[in-house]
């Protein structure tokens, strides 16, 4: 199958290709009478009954394509969207009802520094560079200090314990895995869950919104047969 000229007129739509989004699109995507096979190894799978494509993308990466234009809709989380520095051509659709978290500023449990004020010139690691120092930069400016932002992809909770960070921003589900590694929370910066996206110019406007109107259908069926 020669996928680059099976791409050709078709709506692309990015999918997370794995955790803790994956799943429950692929419900939806299923609800929503999307019909696809996808096949091993491969993250592109062509909807048999609408001219659409999945390509499936880490979560993080999907805001970016959306913005750019690669990609016409995906499903991400609203945290990756406001990470995302390209956000003015992309459109917020739907909020489809899970993925719920909270980013949100951690530090130990029996630690010195209890308020976001006092990590101000100390060292804060992230995923979320961008929303970490729209929260730093100002007090920063204020108190006439640099707090160390530093990047890391994963298991970010045991910074602290590491002896790399005073303190994290990351991402509260349950809040298991943050009182696991002895941490708690002091500051939200955001509330976020799933959400539909669009590029603002997409040349398939009319089939963006037919899409959006079968998933809103689903969601809202679920929501009254709970």
């Amino acid at each position: 199958m020669d996928f680059v000229k099976d791409l050709d007129n078709r709506l692309l739509f990015a999918i997370p290709k794995k955790g803790r989004l994956y799943e429950q699109c692929l419900t939806l995507l299923h609800g929503s009478d999307l019909q696809f096979h996808r096949k091993n190894r491969l993250d592109i799978a062509l909807v048999t009954n609408l001219p659409v494509a999945l390509i499936f993308l880490p979560a993080a990466d999907i805001p970016k394509y959306v913005a750019e234009g690669n990609i016409d809709m995906g499903i991400t989380g609203q945290d990756m969207v406001a990470e995302n520095e390209s956000i003015d051509e992309v459109e917020e659709i739907l909020e489809l009802g899970f993925g719920k978290c909270s980013l949100c500023v951690q530090v130990p449990l029996a630690g010195a520094n209890q308020t976001v004020e006092s990590l101000v010139g100390r060292r804060v690691v992230t995923s979320f560079e961008v929303l970490a120092k729209s929260v730093f930069e100002p007090l920063d400016k204020a108190a006439g200090k640099t707090t160390k932002i530093s990047y890391v992809a994963g298991s970010v909770e045991a910074a602290c314990a590491l002896g790399l960070a005073d303190g994290i921003i990351d991402l509260v589900e349950s809040g298991d895995t943050m009182r696991a590694a002895g941490l708690h929370d002091i500051h939200t910066i955001m509330e976020s869950q799933a959400v539909l996206i669009t590029n603002k110019k997409t040349t398939h406007r009319e089939l963006c919104d037919k899409i959006a109107s079968r998933i809103r259908g689903v969601i809202t069926a679920g929501r009254y047969m709970a």
